[in-house]
């Protein structure tokens, strides 16, 4: 029966999700000085225990990648990493009765971590792996799982070089076959944004907190109407593989808490670096959220004009967060030859197994494929041309118009904005570089939801009082048509139904391994013979190269 489907998925989320709540527990547990909160327990405008999950991943997936640089993910050393990061967090769980009493449980507890996640668990039925999933990600996670570190890997296949952190999560998460828990990734995150915007509707006492969840859940229901039938750049839930909405919901998240930071000028020393460590996370993820480091630049240059912080503060608060970008970089270096892959003027032509000149063409493959604008053509010329490729038209024009609609409802509803000019000047112009950024880096939606939400979320932070009152009950009802209209209709169905999942494990797939097949390039290398899709088959190379390895130490070097 369909329910039983529903709730062997639903309990594998809740232990997907408390995993990385210990594990983010243990973190501050382990860490002290993380632990000096400000009152109420709040950090960041927010109950310490929503980010506890975040954390608890980012945490995670840097131990990963760290001990990845000498042992491979499936290791039997890893899986006992894994279960001693939740041992700290257990040891706080002195009375299993208070975490068992199920009369101390309140309805917004069961709508954040039971009506939500469920819904949002209904779209596993439906979804399926990204077709960059079968093309690179999860032959790199089996890469992953198989080896330590390898120099030069990218002359395996060239997307290699572009995978992130979410890579090595993935990664180890492969000992479910059915594959759903690498859908769960996504969905963990997704969860995390309706938190933040269901503890800023029915907790928090900032109107600016409120005002911007308020759009943004407007901005989502408008979503699902307009030119062409809807889609204005609000999130959506991304084929299996892909990353991208994860770094807009954090791009969201994070560049909102910088501005009311640098408005309210406060900001402890334990919020600048968990701050850094969900930027530098994002940057992990996928470098296309890279601007928001112009929101950070302003944070911090105003602790230092306000004289809070010095220079030397910020840099010794940050050491932790500098040193793991040093391992990051280093790792680009040694697998991609360049410090930031693939922008070829960051490369170092330092390496014999480096191909001269072959990031610049991987670099203009990445720019052709996203229709970024590369000044060859007039830009109305380029604008015609880019906005016709894909659904990019519909969703930027439902975007302008839903962004006039929620203007119209703060000129009618709310009173005019106390925030000050200069503040308003930072948001716009943090809004037009990011635009600017687009275009020159790809004017692809799944970019731009980032800077879509901070937009609608703008659209409150010059909102002031309201004109009527926002209760409990209509904020619940908000959030739930919003994350109801997530999910696809289709997975709907496909629930009521009990369809088979579309997900699958790509190592034993009889389809791909039998029925569309490799051919053979050598005794050690095979090549897809129906597209350019390896999945999860090591032996085989894409580009049709032959590679060769080279043992120095604990180290393998490919060759091309």
């Amino acid at each position: 029966m369909f329910i039983i489907s529903f709730l062997e998925l639903f309990i594998k989320y809740l232990i997907f999700f408390v995993y990385f709540y210990l594990v983010g527990k243990s973190l501050f547990k382990l860490i002290p000085y993380l632990n000096r909160d400000k009152v109420e327990n709040r950090l960041l405008y927010l109950n310490k225990d929503i980010l506890l999950p975040v954390f608890g991943f980012i945490f995670f997936g840097n131990i990963l990648f760290i001990f990845n640089t000498f042992l491979p993910i499936d290791n039997l050393i890893i899986n006992l990493i894994v279960i001693f990061l939740i041992l700290p967090a257990l040891t706080e769980i002195k009375n299993l009765k208070n975490y068992l009493n199920f009369k101390k449980l309140t309805f917004k507890f069961l709508f954040n971590y039971l009506i939500v996640p469920s819904i949002l668990v209904i779209s596993t039925f439906d979804i399926a792996y990204n077709y960059d999933g079968g093309y690179y990600h999860l032959l790199h996670q089996n890469w992953l799982r198989n080896s330590n570190l390898i120099i030069g890997m990218v002359n395996i296949f060239w997307p290699f070089g572009m995978s992130s952190i979410y890579e090595y999560v993935s990664a180890f998460l492969w000992f479910d076959i059915s594959f759903v828990l690498l859908h769960f990734i996504n969905l963990f995150f997704i969860n995390f944004f309706y938190l933040f915007l269901t503890e800023n509707l029915i907790q928090s006492k900032n109107k600016y907190l409120i005002n911007a969840s308020f759009f943004v859940l407007v901005f989502s229901i408008l979503d699902n109407f307009g030119y062409g039938g809807g889609r204005n750049g609000f999130l959506y839930i991304q084929g299996v593989t892909k990353q991208d909405v994860t770094v807009g919901i954090l791009f969201f998240f994070l560049s909102l808490i910088m501005l009311l930071k640098i408005k309210d000028s406060d900001i402890t020393n334990q919020e600048i670096v968990l701050i850094s460590f969900v930027l530098f996370f994002m940057y992990q993820i996928k470098v296309s959220g890279i601007l928001i480091v112009y929101l950070y630049i302003v944070l911090l240059f105003h602790q230092i004009l306000k004289k809070r912080h010095t220079i030397f503060d910020i840099i010794k608060l940050n050491i932790p967060v500098l040193i793991l970008a040093f391992m990051w970089v280093l790792k680009s270096v040694y697998t991609t030859g360049c410090i930031i892959y693939p922008v070829d003027v960051t490369c170092l032509n330092v390496f014999d197994w480096y191909i001269n000149g072959s990031t610049k063409n991987f670099e203009g493959i990445t720019k052709h494929a996203s229709l970024a604008y590369d000044g060859s053509i007039p830009f109305l010329e380029w604008m015609q041309i880019s906005g016709s490729f894909e659904y990019r038209n519909q969703v930027f024009s439902n975007f302008v118009i839903s962004i006039f609609i929620l203007l119209i409802i703060k000129v009618f509803l709310f009173k005019k904005s106390d925030v000050s000019n200069i503040h308003k000047f930072i948001a716009i112009s943090f809004i037009f570089f990011s635009i600017l950024y687009l275009v020159y880096f790809g004017p692809i939606p799944r970019y731009a939801v980032g800077i879509c939400l901070f937009s609608a979320g703008f659209v409150g932070l010059i909102s002031s009082e309201k004109s009527f009152r926002i209760s409990n009950n209509f904020s619940y009802v908000l959030i739930f048509i919003s994350v109801l209209f997530l999910v696809r209709s289709t997975a709907y169905s496909a629930l009521i139904a009990n369809n088979e999942l579309k997900l699958f494990d790509p190592r034993s797939n009889y389809e791909i391994n039998y029925e569309i097949g490799f051919e053979q390039l050598n005794e050690d290398w095979v090549a897809p013979l129906d597209r350019d899709q390896c999945w999860a088959n090591i032996k085989c190379n894409a580009s049709r190269s032959i590679i060769e390895f080279k043992q120095i130490g604990v180290f393998k070097i490919a060759y091309k």
